[in-house]
This record gives C-alpha cells, structure tokens and sequence, in this order.
C-alpha cells in the first residue's frame, strides 16, 4: 500500500502502522534509523501517535 510521508511516496505493508510508514520514508531517504521524531501530524494538522494504523493513500507529516 502506498502512503506519503512529508509528501513523498512510501511503500508499506497494509495494516501498517504509523512507525512503518516512518522506518519506509527513512530507508528511502537514506536516514538513521534512530532518528528522533519530535512529532506526528496528519493531514488535516491532528497529532498522531506512532502506534496509530494508517489506511491506503493517508498523508503523514513529521518533524525530525
């Protein structure tokens, strides 16, 4: 299933949860993946919690 992470394009398992999504974005951009997420957002501006299960197409955005 595919879903955006800051606006890019991951690919993930379905029944991922946000923290897929994330380790997915941070692989493709070639990141640590010890990186430290300060926070989680949806689409809409809502917090989210990195145990949160996401849906097809959802848009995520985060802050290192």
């Amino acid at each position: 299933m595919n879903v955006f992470v800051n606006d890019t394009p991951v690919r993930t398992y379905y029944g991922a949860k946000v923290k897929s999504a994330v380790m997915a974005y941070f692989r493709d951009q070639n990141m640590s993946p010890k990186t430290v997420v300060k926070e989680v957002r949806d689409a809409y501006g809502n917090l989210i919690d990195m145990d949160g299960s996401i849906r097809a197409n959802s848009k995520i955005y985060i802050k290192i």
